[in-house]
This record gives C-alpha cells, sequence and structure tokens, in this order.
C-alpha cells in the first residue's frame, strides 16, 4: 500500500460520507437543500480503514458472502474502538442516538445501516479490482 491509495481511500471516504449523509436526509427528513456532513477526524479513518482493514477482511475471510456479511461487524468494530475513547475529549464523529435504543447501541453502532456497509464493502472491493 502506498500513500497515493491510502490519500485517494481518505477522500474517497470523506466524499462517499457526504453524499451518503445528503441522500439519507433528503429521504428520512426530505430536506432538498442535499447538505451532506462529516468530519476532517473521519479522513484517517477511512484512509488506513478502508486501505489496509478492507485488506485484512479479504485476507481473513475467503469467502464472498461470508465477507460481505461480515463488513458490518467490522466496521462497528473500528465505530467502537474509535468511537467510545473520543468521549474522553468530548469528540462524537458520529451520534445515532436520534434511533430507537432497538436501533442502535449507545448512539456508537445503527443497526439500520448494516445494508449499508455491506454496499460499502463490495463498492469498495469492485474499486479495488478495477483502480488499484
Amino acid at each position: 500500500m502506498n500513500i497515493s491509495e491510502v490519500l485517494f481511500w481518505g477522500m474517497f471516504g470523506i466524499c462517499t460520507e457526504v453524499s451518503f449523509t445528503a441522500i439519507f436526509d433528503l429521504i428520512t427528513k426530505k430536506e432538498l437543500n442535499l447538505m451532506g456532513h462529516t468530519s476532517l477526524w473521519m479522513f484517517p479513518i477511512y484512509a488506513f480503514g478502508l486501505s489496509y482493514g478492507f485488506d485484512l477482511a479479504e485476507r481473513v475471510i475467503q469467502n464472498e458472502i461470508v465477507r460481505y456479511l461480515s463488513y458490518p461487524i467490522w466496521v462497528w468494530i473500528v465505530e467502537i474502538l474509535v468511537g467510545y475513547p473520543l468521549l474522553k475529549f468530548r469528540i462524537r464523529l458520529w451520534d445515532y442516538s436520534y434511533l430507537s435504543k432497538q436501533k442502535q447501541w449507545k448512539g456508537f453502532i445503527s443497526f439500520v445501516h448494516f445494508p449499508s456497509w455491506i454496499l460499502l464493502g463490495i463498492l469498495v472491493e469492485y474499486i479495488k479490482k478495477i483502480l488499484i
């Protein structure tokens, strides 16, 4: 993995999150302004997570279907490992507490986003095959 790939995945993640949050707000809140959002703190999370993390998942889990279904679990692990310690600095990069308790865990994990994390994993794998 070289620096240009890490930078690519950081930018890809930021752009994807801004697009996703804009579309999500359009669908759920009927906000037509398409104002997506993210935090610059997410850049290194995406840069290293989408490059090294997804490579690790591909090496560990050879079966495609099982790997696709595991992507939400990998994302949830990162959300806990990054999100929980940041609370000590009063930083909350994401907050799913607007969802009912059955649909989220302590505001850090959204069970509603399960299919989104699968689609992100498939998209990342596809992009890696055609670009990198």
